[in-house]
């Protein structure tokens, strides 16, 4: 996952499971860490992170800021950066730490920059996404071991059907232009012509 609020409320399912084998619920069985400092704990069973977070760690960096983790990678200036992350071998950290890692909404995190952040641990990984992208199946060899579609999810129950509606305004209807007049521009279409407008604005 690349936000925390996805973490907390993946915490909040263990937290809420309850076994149907023994009536205990899955924190009361097994140890479930939300990171929120950079250390592992080995007692955990199931440790819920960031993939920042992550990454930080495999830096060794002693410290995380968590407001690095409040908006989707998505949404920072990282999805302008094409370079991959350099990610070497952490002996704090050995590629065998997980068991499998389980991805949420992986088709932000399993290509570009975060790729190898994932690659650097020998496990199982295991994709969840809503928006099932060609760079996620190929990511995972094609290997897609369930689509839950959005019209099976409205006949479960889990989701709720909608309608499309089309409102026609005038700028959809007539479309808008812009006319450049010395160091101002004039916006036309929108509220009736010659609009004016104190922004300066360059011919593109």
């Amino acid at each position: 996952m690349d936000r925390t609020n996805l973490g907390k409320q993946a915490l909040n399912e263990f937290q809420q499971f309850v076994s149907p084998y023994s009536n205990y619920k899955f924190t009361e069985e097994y140890p479930v860490q939300l990171l929120r400092r950079n250390t592992i704990d080995p007692a955990a069973k199931v440790c819920i992170t960031t993939i920042q977070r992550l990454y930080s760690i495999l830096k060794g960096e002693e410290e995380f800021n968590e407001e690095n983790e409040e908006t989707s990678l998505f949404e920072s200036a990282l999805t302008l950066v094409k370079e991959p992350m350099p990610v070497v071998y952490n002996p704090r950290v050995p590629i065998e730490t997980f068991d499998v890692i389980i991805i949420d909404e992986c088709h932000r995190s399993i290509y570009n920059v975060w790729r190898q952040v994932l690659e650097y641990f020998d496990t199982f990984l295991i994709g969840l996404t809503a928006t099932l992208t060609p760079q996620a199946v190929g990511f995972f060899s094609g290997n897609l071991i369930q689509n839950y579609s959005h019209e099976k999810a409205v006949v479960d129950g889990v989701n709720v059907g909608y309608d499309v509606y089309r409102i026609a305004t005038k700028v959809t209807q007539g479309g808008a232009t812009l006319a450049k007049e010395r160091g101002t521009w004039f916006r036309t279409g929108i509220g009736g012509p010659g609009r004016r407008s104190s922004r300066n604005s360059k011919t593109t």
